[in-house]
């Protein structure tokens, strides 16, 4: 009965719907952010869609200065996925990846002051998770 019991829990934690990303309306130092819509299938990379990862969002954040950092969260199943995929992408430049317990997030950006960079890239994992 305790098996059963298990194993009833741990397919309901596998079969949870994954959370929509929050996506603070600013970030300090002065980071605001744009619209933020799901992205289309066809936009998640494949390495990302070969996963099994279907749903994703994206937004954008721009600075006074003109910087611009476009975010994109894939809802991942377990933060062991995420720091699979992290491991898996391929480096390309102005550009991060990090994973929380539920999205695997990307940020590209252009113009961006390394300060100001680092504090958006900093506070972005937790805030996604709305904590």
């Amino acid at each position: 009965m305790r098996r059963l019991v298990l194993l009833a829990v741990m397919l309901l934690g596998c079969g949870r719907a994954p959370k929509e990303p929050v996506f603070p309306e600013s970030i300090a130092p002065g980071w605001i952010r744009g619209l933020v819509h799901p992205m289309d299938s066809a936009q998640i990379p494949p390495l990302i869609r070969n996963s099994g990862i279907e749903r994703a969002w994206q937004t954008e954040y721009r600075a006074a200065d003109g910087a611009v950092a476009r975010v994109n969260a894939y809802a991942v199943r377990s933060n062991t996925q995420g720091l699979d995929l992290v491991q898996k992408w391929r480096p390309e430049r102005d550009n991060a990846q990090f994973y929380t317990d539920h999205f695997l997030l990307n940020v590209a950006w252009q113009q961006a002051k390394h300060d100001e960079l680092a504090t958006l890239v900093r506070s972005l994992p937790k805030l996604v998770e709305g904590q």
